[in-house]
């Protein structure tokens, strides 16, 4: 039996086990205050006597001062309704976010006062700036590169532009095969999971380092455990260099794919969802379950910064291109004579874009009578 027919079966055997939560201990929490344009703020502190049971939480890269934000990071007790207080000068602060949303707090004098909800789990994510666009099975997360805030592996040095603007093309060209080949449908018809589409993160919001720079494609399974995750790496050019994929939640050990090697993806009952195959030359073929495949090859140049070519079976080749304008918070995306504009808080990445139609008029909706329904 060979390797790949062993774990397929070794994933889709994998038990379920759920854990119980305890009721006592305490949760991690990350508050990302929002300067407004321009402001020039003095240090904000979390002052302890307004929780003396929270305290700042010391671990690398929780926490980060910048022109655009202040985030802080603490340890607060678990499921308790509590206010917690910082110095600081409040008319600089547009905002305080706790995860995806905005806190609701108010000014006492020189304080800011938060109040936070009760929290059963962490909530670190506060940090990250990427935008969210969602389609039937398939999630993609665009991350926004911004030198105003690098951190971690690229707090200093060349900033990685070039992979940056290499990882859009491919996360919006990875998009398209998704839809060519109807990998997102199948997904979820089959109760697969979810495709999610990534790059990469500059700015290492809660300690997510995020490096070499690289891309994802990866089907989140029900539960995350077995969850095959490729890192596919960029070379200073633009071009993929090699993947290393981990599987979540089972110890297996990590295992690269060079270019020419093919890695497949095992959906949870079993079956190839989709496969990756890094070119000889960089170039990324994607292939369904039933041999299908698009090639995704650079528009011009010796990388993919500049622009894609994504070949599909269907004979019809489409270039795309992607340009991010952080400071309007702006998105193109141009795919063939098709051009996407998704419009972005700069702040928070947050889509402001219409993500769905509104409802059609009661007159021209369609009647359910469920006549006949059992004829």
């Amino acid at each position: 039996m060979n390797c790949r027919i062993a774990a397929a079966i070794a994933l889709a055997c994998l038990p379920v086990v759920a854990s119980a939560a305890s009721a006592e201990g305490d949760v991690r929490v990350v508050l990302k205050f929002v300067k407004r344009d321009g402001a020039r703020t003095p240090p904000i502190r979390f002052d302890p006597a307004s929780c003396p049971a929270c305290r700042v939480l010391d671990e690398p890269l929780f926490a980060a001062d910048n022109p655009r934000e202040t985030v802080i990071a603490l340890r607060v007790p678990r499921m308790r309704t509590i206010e917690l207080a910082f110095d600081g000068q409040p008319g600089a602060i547009s905002q305080v976010r706790l995860e995806a949303g905005d806190l609701a707090v108010r000014h006492d004098g020189g304080r800011i006062v938060v109040p936070l909800p009760p929290l059963a789990h962490d909530a670190i994510t506060a940090a990250e700036v990427a935008t969210h666009i969602v389609e039937p099975g398939m999630v993609l997360r665009f991350e926004h590169a911004d030198p105003v805030r690098r951190a971690g592996a690229y707090a200093t040095g060349a900033f990685p532009d070039r992979e940056r603007r290499a990882a859009d093309v491919l996360e919006f060209a990875q998009r398209e095969v998704v839809r060519t080949l109807g990998l997102g449908e199948e997904a979820l018809r089959r109760g697969w999971g979810t495709i999610q589409v990534m790059g990469f993160d500059t700015n290492a919001p809660h300690g997510h380092v995020d490096a070499p720079p690289h891309i994802h494609m990866h089907l989140r399974w029900p539960g995350d455990t077995g969850t095959q995750i490729g890192h596919y790496y960029l070379d200073p050019a633009g071009l993929l260099s090699y993947n290393a994929v981990g599987v979540k939640g089972l110890g297996m050990p990590d295992r690269r794919f060079g270019r020419g090697e093919t890695f497949a993806t095992i959906a949870p009952d079993g079956s190839t969802a989709y496969s990756h195959r890094i070119t000889d030359h960089g170039w990324l073929e994607i292939a369904a379950g039933d041999g299908r495949a698009c090639t995704i090859r650079p528009a011009s140049g010796t990388g993919f910064a500049d622009g894609a070519i994504v070949a599909c079976p269907n004979n019809r080749e489409q270039r795309i291109t992607v340009r991010d304008d952080l400071n309007a918070g702006i998105l193109t995306v141009t795919t063939g004579a098709i051009v996407e504009t998704f419009r972005y808080a700069p702040a928070t990445g947050l889509l402001l874009s219409p993500t769905a139609a509104p409802s059609s008029a009661p007159s021209v909706a369609q009647p359910h009578t469920g006549i006949g329904a059992d004829r």
